[in-house]
């Protein structure tokens, strides 16, 4: 996996850093682990996960990331992420610049969009989408 992640980061990161689109590479949750300790990542501002199949420990992973604490925005939609990642996210002591998430087509209840809604963490938080 470290290899094709390597390439796809070559492939998909802007040339400035800031932009990381690896919609549909399904990098699943050990893609997600690995892509969450890069340090090249460290100015990504926007990254687009969706269809990747992450689920909660993927979630866990970037929710807990040093090298994302600048994104801005992060689409996480159909990743099979539930109301264990959705916990993750909300708690996250990193995320706190992130404006713009995307939870489209996940296994998130009503309980985990209220703990998303009412995160203290998110600090920055204006946009949180769960439903198309």
């Amino acid at each position: 996996m470290s290899d094709r992640l390597d390439e796809l980061i070559r492939d998909k990161l802007s040339p400035d850093g800031q932009v990381l689109n690896l919609k549909a590479q399904f990098i699943r949750e050990v893609g997600a682990i690995a892509l969450a300790q890069k340090e090249e990542l460290k100015n990504l501002r926007a990254l687009d996960l969706t269809q990747n199949d992450i689920g909660d420990a993927g979630a866990k992973a970037i929710a807990e990331s040093e090298i994302f604490s600048n994104l801005r925005s992060i689409n996480l939609k159909s990743n099979r992420i539930g109301d264990e990642g959705a916990g993750y996210l909300a708690n996250s002591k990193t995320l706190k610049n992130l404006r713009s998430m995307q939870l489209v087509v996940n296994d998130i209840t009503e309980e985990g969009e209220k703990v998303l809604r009412n995160s203290t963490s998110l600090v920055s938080l204006s946009s949180l989408k769960f439903r198309v």
